[in-house]
């Protein structure tokens, strides 16, 4: 009796226990190096303020999203983000500007401090695309932004940016090394436009 009783209770916990599959975070971490347009910029004397960045919902979350022929949007279930997209882009702009030593001074959209100019950025894509058979894959990032002056909230000048690379490999690793490569582009062509504008 007190065997099938400790069968049963054996029974019982492995019924319970289920096996979670393990998750992979991935960081958005462009690389960005400094261009040589952005050393001859006149806008050294000026400050600017980088705004949290705008975009859809899924750029609020960890969750890491991805879209399969042209109409259909799933999720990874075994990656998601290390913080959300929108936080980290927000980073990125603001350590790719820093460092190229455009503005006298740059600031996140947390600090209270006053500045000339505010830079404005809408994230229209940043996700990773399959085809219908899923037999390729490609990232696709598009990113607006707007150069403001905080004075009297004038648009100085408005650009798109955008980029799609094709990817070798078929899986979530090779979508964040694509989007992190997409977005290091756009911020390097970034920072030329914001120097071409304080000419």
């Amino acid at each position: 009796m007190k065997y099938l009783i400790w069968i049963g209770f054996i029974w019982l916990i492995s019924g319970c226990t289920v096996t979670q599959p393990y998750i992979y975070e991935y960081r958005i971490a462009p690389k960005i190096g400094a261009s040589d347009d952005a050393k001859v910029a006149s806008c050294k004397t000026k400050s600017l303020k980088v705004a949290q960045v705008f975009g859809t919902p899924r750029l609020m979350s960890q969750t890491m999203r991805y879209t399969k022929g042209e109409y259909e949007e799933h999720s990874f279930t075994e990656s998601k983000w290390s913080t959300t997209p929108a936080t980290a882009i927000s980073a990125a702009i603001v350590k790719s500007i820093r460092e190229s030593h455009i503005f006298a001074s740059v600031s996140s959209f947390r600090s209270r401090s006053r500045s000339d100019l505010v830079l404005e950025s809408n994230i229209e894509e940043f996700i990773q695309h399959f085809s219908e058979d899923t037999n390729s894959s490609y990232v696709d990032v598009s990113v607006d932004m707007s150069l403001i002056n905080s004075k009297n909230s004038q648009v100085i000048e408005s650009k798109n940016f955008k980029r799609k690379i094709q990817l070798e490999n078929l899986n979530a690793q090779a979508g964040v090394e694509g989007l992190n490569r997409a977005l290091a582009e756009i911020l390097e062509e970034s920072n030329k436009w914001l120097s071409g504008v304080c000419k």
